[in-house]
């Protein structure tokens, strides 16, 4: 009988492993309808792949890329002239209040959770669409960046249909099949909109790795990777590569406001993955893809980067120790690419 866990490792050994963190930039007109989104998204993973040498590719998407959905499908020329999501939300609910109103009875949910539920089940199947044919169609496995979404099940006699009420920041994992292997919740919202935005936080005891060809991959979604309780989970559970799509909505250049000595670019090198990392026992790699321009007024702008344990790669030389590739522009969009065997 073939070992095939001996056989991996063996093709892991001779072909090159590629990692990619998509820095994507969207726009209003990329969620005009489902095919507009998918469209976008197959366009992003063919550039993604261009050029990369033979070998298992894991690619990265960003934090929120899938969260206009909730407000465009259906109801694009109602909120397209919108000037930001607040605006984008009381437009969608002039048109879309019966469908709101309904979900909310239905769901026993309120506010802003009643306004995503509406959406839900079509937002579902255009991001769920989009990354498994991306993934599918270029032979890549994918963490498809996150969207606002209840927990949402396919099943037999009920078909696809909200199974829980609450509304979590989630990433989904795909393989190079096309096949839904992972969903992972954001644990720590960040102060402000996002923790008044009607989000239930998820769980640490709930993140798992998924197991992927490239090996087991645990994400972390934005402000979750500079907790080291996280890290920590993602390291015990032996994941060796860990994914933080984020969406960073302070500009880069600005002073950190807990250090102003550092920009918010220095401060995201100096004490996010490239440094929570180091050291760890099975963690290897981390993928930071960011989101960048502007949806509305989500304004977004950051430098893509993949970064490694020096513990285990002694013999890689870079002009930063643990750097492995990162975006040279926090403003425009770029795929940071990096292989190794």
């Amino acid at each position: 009988m073939l070992d095939t866990s001996k056989a991996q490792t063996h093709a892991r050994a001779n072909h090159p492993t590629n990692l990619v963190a998509v820095q994507a930039q969207m726009t209003l007109a990329d969620y005009e309808s489902a095919e507009h989104f998918h469209k976008k998204i197959l366009n992003l993973s063919e550039r993604a792949v261009d050029g990369l040498p033979q070998g298992q590719t894991l690619v990265a998407f960003p934090e929120v890329i899938g969260l206009p959905l909730l407000l465009t499908l259906g109801h694009f020329e109602a909120v397209r002239h919108s000037s930001s999501i607040q605006g984008a939300m009381l437009s969608y609910l002039k048109r879309a209040w019966k469908q709101v109103l309904a979900s909310a009875w239905q769901q026993r949910r309120w506010g802003f959770a009643s306004l995503y539920q509406a959406q839900a089940i079509p937002a579902y199947l255009a991001y769920k669409r989009a990354f498994s044919e991306a993934a599918k169609t270029f032979g890549v496995q994918v963490i498809a960046g996150s969207i606002f979404l209840p927990h949402i099940e396919e099943e037999a006699a009920r078909g696809v249909h909200v199974a829980r009420r609450e509304v979590y920041n989630t990433a989904f994992g795909f393989s190079a099949k096309g096949q839904l292997l992972g969903r992972s919740r954001k644990v720590y919202l960040t102060d402000g909109a996002e923790s008044r935005s009607g989000l239930s936080r998820g769980q640490l005891a709930d993140l798992y790795p998924i197991s992927m060809p490239v090996g087991k991959v645990g994400v972390a979604i934005c402000l979750d990777a500079f907790y080291s309780s996280v890290i920590e989970h993602f390291d015990a559970l032996g994941t060796e590569i860990i994914v933080q799509p984020s969406a960073n909505h302070a500009d880069w250049q600005r002073p950190w406001p807990a250090d102003p000595t550092l920009t918010e670019g220095e401060a995201w090198l100096k004490h996010g993955l490239l440094q929570m990392i180091q050291g760890r026992e099975h963690l290897r790699f981390g993928l930071n893809p960011m989101m960048v321009g502007n949806v509305w007024d989500l304004e977004a702008s950051g430098r893509s980067s993949i970064v490694f344990n020096t513990r285990h790669y002694p013999g890689f030389q870079t002009e930063r120790p643990g750097l492995a590739a990162l975006a040279e522009s926090p403003y425009e969009e770029a795929f940071v690419r990096f292989s190794f065997k």
